[in-house]
């Protein structure tokens, strides 16, 4: 299955967003010291306005677009605050696309990785494609000063094969669908990319299924990135 139509057809919210809602709580947590009334946020493969719901909940008056080729994005999220543009297209088509307006905020909730398959080849050269596409977007897309925000699942640094086997059997089970380590990205691997340190960098345990946060490995992480040299 393709990361395109992997959630095609299946109640996101309820299923795969309720077991990693410990992301968009980190999301959550950096957008509420970082937003303004009036912004304007892009979100990148946000299923079915997951960042909208969670501006939402911040009641931020804010301008939400949703970029997101899967079928997600028809299941339109009930909003009050929040102005939502769901646009049903690739990150690969949003390249070359008009943006409604130009973000304070670029937003990604765990789609980094799932964008980066899309271009089929080795995690080194996904990875490299990716940061390429995103570096576009940015300055195409991005105002000056604005803000760039992450979420992306990873493993605890220092973990063993064995234990991230154990827990991609784990994951397997209750999400349908696992990655090597190879595949995630970290903080480090953003800051390379953006040429500048995260303002704000924080990480917590995922318990998929009530692990023991002692023992789990499988870390959510939430970084905001500032751009100072935007083109905008």
């Amino acid at each position: 299955m393709d990361s395109i139509s992997k959630f095609n057809g299946i109640d996101y919210a309820n299923t795969f967003a309720k077991k990693i809602s410990v992301m968009h709580e980190l999301i959550k947590d950096v957008l509420s010291g970082h937003l303004n009334k009036g912004d304007v946020i892009i979100d990148i493969g946000g299923g079915p306005g997951m960042g909208a719901k969670i501006i939402e909940n911040l009641g931020i008056e804010a301008t939400v677009i949703n970029i997101e080729p899967s079928t997600t994005i028809y299941d339109i999220p009930q909003l009050s605050s929040v102005k939502y543009i769901p646009l049903k297209m690739t990150f690969k088509d949003a390249l070359d696309a008009k943006m409604p307006f130009a973000a304070n905020c670029l937003l990604m909730v765990s789609s980094e990785h799932e964008i980066a398959l899309c271009s089929g080849l080795s995690a080194k050269e996904n990875k490299r494609i990716f940061f390429e596409d995103l570096n576009k977007f940015i300055h195409k897309n991005l105002k000056k000063n604005g803000l760039l925000v992450f979420g992306f699942p990873n493993y605890r640094k220092g973990a063993s094969e064995t234990e991230i086997d154990k827990q991609r059997r784990l994951t397997e089970s209750l999400l349908g669908h696992s990655h090597p380590k190879e595949e995630f990205f970290s903080v480090e691997e953003f800051s390379v990319s953006l040429g500048v340190q995260p303002v704000v960098y924080i990480q917590k345990p995922m318990n998929l299924a009530n692990e023991n946060p002692e023992e789990t490995i499988l870390r959510a992480n939430a970084a905001v990135f500032k751009i100072q040299n935007g083109n905008l």
